[in-house]
């Protein structure tokens, strides 16, 4: 059983209310909010007790409200929100997020987290991956087979504003109690967003206090929490090209089967087959990752695959955003990458450095001598890199080989190198579309005339 908070406090009762009056439904509120459908519904009912101030303006305005009435809704909202300045202010649970769409090429990570807290009895355990990658999707569903298969209490915790000791999780101490009974019963609790590294006594703290909790997180790279055990979540795997002749064979691949699913939500028939390598580029130009996928496969309601494909080679970043009535930004782009680039310690950001410069993919064997360092020092920089969800690897020709995200390598030109950084191995500035095979059209023959993206 979710814990949920059902109780409707003053400013949702306002807000609900408002609405109401002025005829308008949550999803038409939250398309002229720029909100989506989830926050309407979570401030209404309680569940989301602190809005920002600046939604707080966002709503006044699209429910056209002025002299006292706005005030009073505007008080409502700043009632909830904590003191400048204050650390007393601690977490609240509420509902596991609504996962729209489908979950696709997840089945056996969300298979492994299941085991993990089960068979395994892992107590803490870190999902960690660039943002827009799916880490809050698939705790999600991993939560949701517990819940229902295991009869697991599920504690879901919106974590990105928790102070680095997360020193606020003391306020969680009784509902921790309350899901567990002090019997042992199972219970999840999961931080979901953290957005630095953790650490501090009091995650262990709970862990000791009821037997049955498990903890999970889920942030860009691992916390500093002893015993935690941590889960790597790459992108999904892309097709190589030698099948983009196959377009049934290109649409078994789940990044393909992802960008497909999302644009039949706007589009209910399937792309022609002659379209679908245009799909599959784009899927390998943004990396098999879920987020940029879902947020360019938006833009397919007002271009074909092939003009997205020809869009995104002029400009990386150009569909980064959502349009205001898909939802909220996944958080994939390049704000995503200077997160994790922010976080790298130095031997690591030395060594991406480096890998970026490299042509395609590689093998360890391959970049050792090109980063001028041993076998072993190369595989634990790549190893890091994974874990940060910088590199992924690349199935090709059956070896295993790897390569820089293409964002990565974007965000990388034009920043200052490390001191110990080799000059002759800048990296190239050129990061376009790498040339598509088989696609015709207008947007085919500008497509194949993109610089090769490494």
């Amino acid at each position: 059983m979710t814990t949920v908070i059902e109780k409707t406090d003053q400013f949702g009762g306002l807000l609900r209310d408002h609405r109401r009056r002025s005829g308008m439904t949550q999803q038409q509120m939250a398309d002229l909010a720029t909100l989506s459908v989830r926050a309407i519904r979570d401030l209404e009912s309680g569940r989301a007790r602190r809005p920002r101030q600046e939604t707080v303006r966002l709503l006044a305005d699209v429910l056209r409200l002025t002299g006292a009435a706005r005030d009073a809704f505007h008080d409502a909202g700043r009632s909830h929100l904590p003191p400048e300045g204050s650390g007393a202010a601690g977490p609240e649970t509420c509902s596991p997020p609504v996962l729209h769409g489908t979950t696709v090429g997840r089945e056996h990570e969300i298979q492994y987290l299941v085991e993990l807290l089960t068979v395994d009895q892992q107590r803490l355990v870190s999902v960690v991956g660039l943002g827009g990658v799916g880490k809050t999707r698939l705790v999600r569903e991993a939560a949701g087979t517990l819940r229902e298969r295991h009869g697991w209490e599920v504690l879901w915790v919106p974590a990105a504003g928790l102070s680095p000791d997360l020193r606020e999780l003391r306020r969680l101490e009784p509902a921790v109690t309350d899901a567990g009974g002090g019997r042992g019963h199972d219970v999840l609790l999961v931080l979901d967003g953290l957005g630095q590294r953790a650490g501090g006594p009091l995650v262990h703290h709970l862990l000791a206090r009821e037997p049955g909790l498990r903890v999970v997180l889920t942030a860009p790279a691992p916390s500093c929490l002893t015993g935690e055990q941590v889960m790597p979540i790459g992108p999904l795997p892309v097709p190589g090209h030698a099948l983009d002749h196959d377009a049934a064979a290109l649409a078994e691949f789940p990044a393909v089967r992802l960008f497909l699913s999302h644009l039949r939500r706007l589009r209910p028939y399937a792309p022609r087959p002659a379209a679908t390598p245009a799909v599959a580029e784009l899927c390998r130009a943004l990396d098999g990752v879920p987020g940029a996928l879902e947020t360019t496969a938006a833009w397919g309601l007002v271009h074909s695959p092939e003009e997205l494909l020809h869009a995104l080679a002029r400009d990386p970043e150009r569909f980064s955003m959502p349009p205001a009535s898909w939802g909220t930004a996944s958080g994939s782009g390049s704000g995503a990458v200077r997160r994790s680039l922010a976080v790298l310690e130095p031997p690591l950001r030395e060594g991406l450095f480096a890998l970026a410069a490299l042509p395609g993919s590689w093998t360890l064997e391959e970049a050792g001598p090109f980063a001028g360092t041993s076998l072993a020092d190369a595989a634990a920089t790549v190893y890091g890199l994974l874990i940060h969800g910088l590199v992924r690897t690349a199935d090709e020709d059956g070896r295993d080989r790897f390569r820089v995200l293409h964002r990565v390598r974007s965000a990388l030109v034009g920043r200052p190198a490390p001191a110990t950084f080799p000059a002759e191995h800048a990296i190239p500035e050129a990061h376009g579309i790498s040339e598509v095979q088989g696609i015709s059209g207008e947007y085919g023959t500008a497509a194949k005339s993109v610089p090769a993206m490494a």
